[in-house]
């Protein structure tokens, strides 16, 4: 049984050593080894540069950029509670610019939670956006990933009522709580979620 914790977990080495090797469901695999390697990466930053705090790494697997030999990624340090991928210049351009479903945003939870409202409400806001990767600062992953039958209407109307349940919240449990109905319902729209 896991502990609930609501407080910043520091990053150790066994942490980042313990990020899985995914099959990401719906994405190219000749793309899986370079998202293990930024999802480390992302602990790597938060740990050494971040103070364990958030850190967001947006990578573009968008074939006219690599074949434009554009930098494919942008990083953003956050704190302890949040962090604004659009921050950063290179990020924004990534997520701005590339195709729709052609790229791949991630970032780390210091207090180990699952993907948060805010998580969702980004992950939908912005059609380039394929991946959403959570690193818990303990090394485990979630991650949400837009499938063939997206369909964007039932996903927006699903997160509306997230954030009914949200805003109806007193508690971190109660909160909690809206976050999993999204994920438990999320495959109705055609969002594939998963948690490593």
């Amino acid at each position: 049984m896991s502990k609930k914790r609501d407080h910043k977990i520091m990053i150790t080495e066994e942490a980042i050593r313990k990020v899985p090797f995914i099959r990401y469901r719906e994405i190219p695999e000749d793309e899986y080894e370079i998202i293990y390697e930024l999802a480390k990466q992302v602990l790597r930053l938060s740990k050494d540069e971040n103070e364990s705090n958030e850190v967001a790494i947006t990578y573009s697997f968008d074939t006219e950029k690599i074949i434009l030999q554009e930098n494919l990624v942008g990083v953003q340090f956050g704190d302890e509670h949040s962090v604004n991928p659009m921050a950063d210049t290179l990020s924004y351009h990534l997520i701005m610019s590339s195709k729709e479903c052609m790229v791949v945003s991630m970032h780390n939870h210091p207090s180990v939670s699952l993907i948060s409202v805010a998580d969702m409400r980004f992950f939908l806001q912005y059609g380039s956006i394929r991946l959403l990767v959570i690193v818990t600062n303990l090394g485990s992953i979630s991650y949400m990933v837009k499938s063939r039958r997206y369909n964007y209407i039932k996903a927006v109307r699903l997160l509306n009522q997230t954030i009914q349940l949200h805003n109806k919240a007193s508690d971190l449990k109660e909160h909690q709580k809206a976050a999993r109905y999204f994920i438990s319902n999320c495959h109705k729209a055609g969002i594939i979620y998963e948690n490593r």
